[in-house]
């Protein structure tokens, strides 16, 4: 019964040590009052039927403080 336990409990730090990483990880992105590429790192597109992060497929620029600015380098059309 201990060992059940045991094993539950080592789970359960696993995956809170994996939640504390990810925090850290996002909050690193934010920057109070400036924008930077960063905060877009973890958005995918689709591009050819694959899907990529969105630095892989265009320019991301910062304008301003508060704005960013994220120009594709090729237009892709679809047919809806």
């Amino acid at each position: 019964m201990q060992d059940q336990i045991d094993k539950i409990v080592a789970a359960a730090e696993e995956s809170m040590k994996k939640a504390i990483s990810h925090l850290e990880a996002e909050l690193v992105k934010i920057r109070a009052g400036k924008a930077t590429p960063q905060i877009v790192d973890g958005i995918m597109v689709d591009y050819y039927g694959s899907s990529v992060p969105i630095g892989q497929v265009g320019n991301i620029t910062v304008m301003d403080a508060r704005t960013l600015n994220i120009q594709p380098w090729e237009k892709i059309c679809c047919n809806l």
